[in-house]
């Protein structure tokens, strides 16, 4: 059952400030950070017109705006919004970047917003659309030819592990590997599940091209913070996961998937 507005509201803040939300905000960054280096090539000053569809606190696409790139954040929720324009005030970026904050869906993206992007991030929301083919169509047409579209999604793979090592539930674990849903606290109660491929087959007949897959989270629900040194959980983790999320043997099970999209 749907959380109350207010008790929705506490939960999502909590998980906006959790430590490995954090971490999954900055790998999310630095692996696409390879491939916005790669669409700048030849043009490094260029300033990017980037969208962040359900931009939650703005963890990913502040980075980009204390870049000096022109950023939109859309989110529908106006706690992490009201959050992510108080985050950008603290950071000066209300002042020194091209910032918008639209409170909306991203079903009614095209109704708000008469503009193209370079870069569409989609950060653990089209699990929860209602209908996710329509909401990646719609982001396709507003973004330009050759740009980029950098999606994360709840791993399908990753949550049978954490079935498995966290929770200790072999049952749940199996039917991880046939479910179309996952239950959540957050949103409607549930959202759609998928692996990699499943989540290409819904790319493909959209003319994308896959430029890097990452795993996010391979390690960190499992890692026990006291037994780093003060103040070096964070630090030490990062350092784990950056190299796990690129390893061929162990992106694929991290808790989430990032695929980095080109439009043909």
């Amino acid at each position: 059952m749907e959380k109350g507005t207010d008790e929705k509201a506490e939960l999502l803040m909590e998980k906006a400030e959790a430590l490995t939300t954090r971490l999954e905000a900055e790998l999310a960054f630095r692996f696409l950070g390879r491939h916005v280096s790669d669409l700048l090539r030849g043009d490094e000053d260029r300033k990017l017109n980037i969208l962040d569809v359900g931009s939650g606190v703005g963890e990913a696409s502040l980075r980009f705006a204390a870049l000096g790139h022109r950023v939109t954040l859309l989110e529908p929720q106006a706690c992490l919004l009201e959050t992510a324009m108080e985050r950008a005030r603290e950071q000066a970026l209300d002042r020194t970047a091209d910032l918008r904050f639209i409170n909306e869906r991203v079903e009614n993206l095209e109704a708000c917003l008469e503009e193209d992007f370079d870069l569409i991030l989609c950060h653990e929301t089209i699990e929860y659309v209602d209908d996710p083919l329509k909401a990646l169509n719609i982001i396709t047409r507003v973004l330009r030819p050759r740009g980029l579209l950098s999606l994360v999604f709840l791993n399908r793979y990753g949550l049978i592990m954490e079935k498995v090592l966290k929770e200790g539930n072999v049952r749940e674990a199996l039917d991880a590997f046939d479910m179309e849903e996952f239950t959540t606290p957050l949103h409607k109660g549930k959202g759609h599940l998928y692996s990699d491929i499943e989540m290409r087959a819904l790319l493909e007949p959209l003319g994308y091209n896959i430029e890097g897959e990452y795993g996010l989270l391979v390690f960190s629900e499992y890692i026990d913070c006291s037994l780093f040194e003060p103040g070096q959980c964070f630090k030490g983790m990062l350092e784990l996961e950056e190299r796990a999320g690129s390893e061929p043997h162990l992106k694929y099970v991290g808790k989430y998937t990032q695929l980095i999209c080109s439009k043909s």
